[in-house]
């Protein structure tokens, strides 16, 4: 429990399933005081067309400009504890600094693998903050080599409670959804190599795969899994529960990076919602999940397709999992709220510190 509640001006996306909106949701259930600003109401990145895209490119510091001067504003009027910023590529440096300046504590939560591949503000802005939460374990010396990062910490990423939970599918979300095999997520070289490898050693199964720029795939053995849509909100968690085997596929290193994912969202949402997760082995995810009893992992293309195989013929053992790993989600507390109360406890501490008690 949080003894104390603060005041805090959140910066990130608000879309409903956006990882974002699950933490500052979080904040609020915890009693906090909250001011939201949402930086696609800044700087939109549902602009796809190529004149939208070009228009953004060249208005972009225009925009980044506004989010500033509204921060800045907000910051200077009503005096907030905190600076809560979740991933920020939008951010400016000298949004940060102001906030120090004005004794305003400033965090960071940052998602992703690569911190140099998300425009040029964040390499710039990342060191400037009084802590930066990283959701990579390699993350810490990673921006402490790069860039310099001195305060950072790992936390891992968590599910959203409103939103990752078992749903009953209704007879138009079955025929959109069902399948043998689901993969949610961004396209990469390696998740298409592993994909296609899968889907030639079993041609029999029912694969979907969801998620932006699957539209690079060359695989044509793909060509009939990928759905060309993302899903997102309550249609995430539909694309989930429809699959009897949902994959936890990881990304690859990134610019700056010394490592790929090893856990992602993905890894804690999927068993949130019920659905037997099959997931990349490593001793990291090993450490949340016990295999062969909450989930099961694979290291190798060959052992997916055998893991696969055998799960769909054993679908009495594959449900006793899945109930085991939405127990241990539960039990385990992964959901973001337990992440922020992390978060709040490390604000409360630094406060007390700052003002010599």
């Amino acid at each position: 429990m949080v003894s104390k509640t603060y005041r805090i001006l959140c910066i990130g996306e608000t879309w409903f399933g956006s990882d974002a909106r699950a933490a500052f949701a979080a904040l609020h259930r915890m009693g906090h005081s909250i001011h939201v600003l949402d930086e696609n109401g800044y700087v939109s990145t549902q602009w796809q067309s190529t004149i939208a895209k070009g228009l953004r490119k060249i208005f972009k510091p225009v925009f980044v400009n506004e989010l500033k001067r509204e921060a800045v504003r907000f910051a200077a009027q009503f005096k907030p504890d905190c600076l809560f910023v979740f991933k920020g590529s939008w951010v400016h440096p000298d949004l940060v600094s102001f906030c120090r300046q004005k004794k305003i504590v400033s965090v960071n939560y940052y998602p992703d693998v690569s911190f140099l591949s998300h425009g040029p503000y964040i390499p710039k802005t990342l060191p400037l903050y009084d802590r930066v939460f990283t959701t990579k374990t390699y993350g810490v010396e990673d921006m402490k080599g790069k860039l310099g990062v001195q305060r950072s910490s790992f936390l891992p990423p968590g599910y959203d409670p409103e939103l990752h939970r078992p749903v009953v599918l209704n007879e138009e979300d079955r025929k959109t959804y069902e399948c043998d095999v689901a993969f949610i997520g961004t396209w990469s070289p390696k998740k298409e190599k592993v994909l296609a490898s899968l889907c030639r050693a079993l041609p029999k199964v029912h694969v979907k795969i969801w998620g932006n720029q699957w539209n690079r795939s060359h695989s044509t053995v793909l060509a009939k899994s990928i759905m060309h849509s993302e899903v997102t909100g309550d249609e995430y968690a539909k694309a989930i529960c429809g699959a009897s085997v949902c994959l936890g596929l990881l990304s690859e290193a990134g610019s700056g990076s010394s490592s790929g994912d090893l856990i992602t969202a993905r890894t804690f949402q999927i068993p949130a919602c019920g659905t037997f997760m099959l997931h990349e082995r490593n001793p990291e995810v090993l450490s949340y999940f016990e295999e062969g009893t909450e989930a099961a992992f694979f290291g190798t293309p060959e052992e997916l397709a055998r893991k696969v195989h055998y799960y769909l013929e054993h679908a009495e053992e594959r449900q006793s999992i899945s109930q085991a790993g939405l127990n241990r989600s539960l039990t385990a507390e992964y959901a973001i709220d337990a992440r922020m109360r992390e978060v709040m406890h490390w604000l409360g501490e630094h406060l007390r510190s700052a003002n010599g008690n």
